[in-house]
């Protein structure tokens, strides 16, 4: 295997490991966390169909998931200290 490959699988095991760890905690806590889930199929799906190029997909990938990141932390802090 080369080493793009191998990253690419690397990053599937996460992407998977996302998908369990999310899946136990949204059942088993809130499903305020069912983001997580989401985001790790999104990842998974990403990365399995990846061919060439990874390192660029990746990136873009990477900036989408920083806007939505910032995103969320801004409707956090709304809806934190929103007035009641």
């Amino acid at each position: 295997m080369n080493s793009e490959d191998m990253i690419i699988y690397l990053t599937s095991l996460v992407a998977i490991g996302i998908i369990v760890v999310g899946l136990l905690a949204t059942v088993f806590h809130s499903a305020v966390l069912a983001p997580i889930v989401i985001i790790g199929i999104i990842l998974a799906i990403f990365a399995l169909l990846a061919k060439g190029n990874f390192s660029h997909k990746i990136e873009s990938i990477e900036k989408i998931c920083f806007i939505i990141t910032f995103i969320a932390i801004i409707c956090s802090f709304i809806l934190l200290y929103k007035p009641m």
